[in-house]
Formats: C-alpha cells, sequence, structure tokens
C-alpha cells in the first residue's frame, strides 16, 4: 500500500509541475494562469496531507490488529470455541477504530495462522483487517488533470501466540491428564537422582493425594520437581533439589512415545511359554501368546531382538540372574505387551519379582520402531487405576536392577517396591513413562538419558507470555 501510493501521489505532482511550467513559459494570459494553478498547488498539497493521514491510518490499523490478535490468543488458550475468538478480536479491531463490514473494512481471524512460521503454533491466532481506499481532496486535482482517482486496499497482518521454552530433563514421568495423584514416592531410605520427576495429574490436595507425593524416607536428592497440581512431602529427614520445585503447571508434558505405531506382532512364535526349576534358560526373540512365564531358575539369558508378549503377561519370578549376554548399545532388547486376538483386554502387563539381579538393555539400531524402548504396553490396553493391581510393571523384592532404556506404560501404572538399587551413579539410565508411578520401600534410582541406547528424554513445555510475532 505505501510504494503504491508515493508513486501514485508522485505521478500527480510531476503532472502538476509540468502544467506550472507550461504557464510560467506562456505570458499570454497571465490572470488566466492565475486561476489555473492556484488549484493545481492546492490538490497537490491537499496529495500530500492525504499521504500522511494514510500513513497514520496504517499505524492505527496495525495497532488494531496486534490488539485483536492479542485477545483472540487469550481466547484460544482459553479453550474458548472459534464464534467466540473470532467475536472477540472483531470487537477489538472495532474498540480501535476498524468495523468489520463497515467504511470497506474486512477483519479476517484465522486459528491457526494461514501462513507464516507459527501456522502449526499451538494457541496462535492470525488477524487481518483490510480496507479500501482513494484519495478524497486530492481527487479534485487528478480530475482537473484528466487522472482517475484509483482505489487501492490497507491491509495490517498480526498473529499472536503464546511464547514457550522446553526443557529434556524428566525421567520419572506420570501422564494421567486427570485431577488424580500421578506420583507417589513413600518408605525408603535415600533416593538419588539428577533429573525432574514429572506429574500431568492436576490434583492439588495438600497431603497424601498431591499430584507428587514423598513421605516417609531418609534423604532425597534430585534435580526438580514439576507437576500441573500440587507437591507435597511429609515426615522426612532432608530433601534437596536443584531448582526449587513447580506447581500448578499450565503448559504440557510432552510424551516422546507418543507416536509409537500399534505392535504388529505377527503369528505365534510360542503358546503358553513356562519354564520352571531348571539350572538356565535361554530366550529367543518372537511372539509369546498365551504369556511368558520363567521361574524358580538359576540363570534367565535373553538374546537381542523384538519380544512380543500376547494376549498374557510376562512372568519373572525366583531367578538368580536375568541378563543378555550378547546386547550391546546397538543390540539390545525390546519387550512388547500386546494381543493378537483382537480383544483388547488381553494385553497383559510385567510382573518381576523374588530375583537377585537383573541387567537388560533397549538396542539402539535393531529393534525397528522400538529403539530405546525396553518395556512398552500397546496404548489399546483399557486406561488403569493408582490402584489396579493387573495389567501393571511391577518390580519388588530386588537386590539390584538395571534397566537400560525406556519402560513406557502410558495406560497403567509402574510400581517399584522392596527394591535395594535400581540402576547405578555411573551406568544407570532408566526412563520411567507410566500413566501412574509409585516407588516404595527402595534404596537407590538413578536418572536417564540412555543417549547410548537411543532413548528419547521425556521434555517440559513451558508456557510463557502470549506475544506478538508478526
Amino acid at each position: 500500500m505505501g510504494a503504491e501510493m508515493l508513486r501514485s501521489f508522485s505521478r500527480r505532482i510531476r503532472s502538476a509541475y509540468t502544467i506550472c511550467q507550461r504557464l510560467r513559459r506562456d505570458d499570454s494570459g497571465s490572470v488566466l494562469s492565475l486561476f489555473v494553478i492556484v488549484p493545481v498547488v492546492i490538490g497537490a498539497v491537499a496529495l500530500g496531507v492525504e499521504t500522511g493521514d494514510m500513513y497514520r491510518s496504517k499505524r492505527q490499523m496495525q495497532g488494531a490488529a496486534d490488539a485483536a490478535a492479542l485477545s483472540a490468543s487469550i481466547d484460544r488458550l482459553a479453550g474458548k470455541d472459534s464464534a467466540t475468538i473470532i467475536a472477540t478480536a472483531q470487537y477489538e479491531a472495532q474498540r480501535n477504530g476498524f468495523q468489520n463490514a463497515v467504511s470497506s473494512v474486512t477483519v479476517a481471524v484465522n486459528s491457526p495462522p494461514t501462513s507464516g512460521p507459527n501456522i502449526s503454533t499451538s494457541g496462535a491466532v492470525e488477524v487481518i483487517i483490510t480496507k479500501s481506499r482513494s484519495f478524497s481532496l486530492g481527487g479534485a486535482l487528478s480530475s482537473m488533470l484528466g487522472v482517475a482517482n484509483q482505489s487501492f486496499t490497507m491491509r495490517a497482518r498480526s498473529v499472536a501466540a503464546q511464547g514457550s521454552s522446553s526443557s529434556a530433563e524428566g525421567c520419572l514421568v506420570a501422564l494421567t491428564p486427570a485431577a488424580e495423584q500421578g506420583v507417589n514416592f513413600s518408605s525408603f531410605n535415600n533416593f538419588n537422582s539428577d533429573c525432574t520427576i514429572i506429574s500431568n495429574g492436576t490434583s492439588t490436595s495438600a497431603n497424601s493425594n498431591a499430584s507428587v507425593y514423598m513421605g516417609s524416607f531418609n534423604n532425597a536428592t534430585l534435580k526438580s520437581v514439576w507437576t500441573r497440581g500440587s507437591f507435597h512431602k511429609s515426615s522426612f529427614n532432608s530433601f534437596t533439589s536443584t531448582d526449587p520445585a513447580q506447581t500448578n503447571q499450565t503448559s504440557t508434558v510432552v510424551d516422546p512415545y507418543a507416536s509409537l505405531p500399534t505392535p504388529s506382532p505377527g503369528s505365534c512364535s510360542y503358546t503358553n511359554f513356562s519354564r520352571s526349576s531348571m539350572s538356565s534358560v535361554t530366550l529367543l526373540p518372537g511372539t509369546y501368546c498365551g504369556a511368558l512365564t520363567v521361574s524358580g531358575v538359576s540363570n534367565l539369558y535373553f538374546t537381542p531382538g523384538i519380544y512380543y508378549v500376547a494376549n498374557g503377561d510376562l512372568y519373572i519370578t525366583s531367578v538368580n540372574n536375568v541378563t543378555c549376554p550378547t546386547c550391546t548399545a546397538d543390540n539390545g532388547v525390546a519387550i512388547v505387551l500386546t494381543q493378537t486376538s483382537g480383544n483388547n483386554a488381553d494385553i497383559g502387563g510385567v510382573h518381576i519379582s523374588s530375583d537377585n539381579n537383573i541387567t537388560l538393555n533397549a538396542g539402539r539400531t535393531n529393534t525397528g520402531a522400538y529403539v530405546g524402548v525396553l518395556f512398552y504396553q500397546d496404548r489399546r490396553v483399557a486406561a488403569g487405576t493408582m490402584g489396579s493391581s493387573s495389567k501393571i510393571f511391577t518390580i519388588s523384592s530386588l537386590n539390584a536392577v538395571t534397566l537400560n532404556g525406556a519402560i513406557y506404560f502410558p495406560n497403567n501404572r509402574i510400581d517399584i517396591s522392596s527394591v535395594n538399587n535400581v540402576g547405578s551413579s555411573t551406568n544407570g539410565c532408566t526412563i520411567w513413562i507410566g500413566r501412574y508411578i509409585r516407588f516404595s520401600s527402595y534404596n537407590n534410582n538413578y536418572k536417564g538419558g540412555c543417549a547410548a541406547y537411543g532413548t528419547l528424554p521425556v521434555s517440559i513445555t513451558t508456557a510463557g507470555k502470549i506475544k506478538v510475532y508478526e
């Protein structure tokens, strides 16, 4: 709009100047010349005044678009419907002098924006104000000079969205979106972790029902606590966190495995597989239909690859050592709980108890879609509760556990109890992601990260102020 208006103004000035020059050289009628040149000069001055006025109007239009986008984005983030968002934006534009469908004004509202870098930004709103204009005072000069008084469109665009920052630091994560508790730690001696405990639950209780609760412990050292609800701790000796706890957050937890595909286990390799009272058992990758049970053996050896446990549970009980002797960071194990029956109620859980030592790791290259994932429960399973006893991932009554990779049970609880050591200060890199997390009666736990095994970190997206980006 500005360049075209300047060109139009320049053309009119040049025309007026040419006429003035011609009249100045023609001395045959000085009075007539005076009557001709005065309107020309007045018209040229009018054009200059109008040009300045239009630049002022353009600034007002941009301010109106910014205010309208900002107000509409607030409504958008508050969950208002599209009709309300549009009405808010158009009201704000009207309040600043530009009413939709009046005096050739159009106020268009788009969420998400139709173009630009914020086209996929959550909560972003685009407002475009247009207005048709033409020269009015300067039109008299145009008519006198025989030049058409051309119209043009003034336009202002603004996009407003909530800024955010992301930190990849979570390794103990409860995904429940409900107004309930997500994380419960109790009855332990020492908990040491250099990552953040995260709960998406929105319980605001100031007691043992808080979104994140820690109670009856000796010492806890961690990076921080982040929750959309409350954090409460009680009956403890010392609690140390690198960063202050963040409670009642309005932003979101980014689930790094939300896009994992639905498992495709294929035909059954084994049915109702069960081994007990043996010196050693070696498992091979494949589809274990009905369940996979190993108990009362001295050594259980996994071989690198993907293990589908379909239509039943994985049970490992009373085993002295559980390892994968040939596993490396590249070639590890992925254990997937799923179904082949067409009935999601058949998806089972994991029960590991009364064992001595467990050491397993995820694979970085050999496990296909499950890179970095050590245990995964098919998300088609029905959502459980904090008190559920079936379909869960549970480890209990163990001496030492080192699980390098992600334990991902998005719809059920991860439960760790009566365990002496989980991981170590040098190589522990477990990431626990469940609908609920409950740890009790254990000694030590250490952080995830597991980049060496291809594991994805859990990020926290922290909302910032709403900003006008364009």
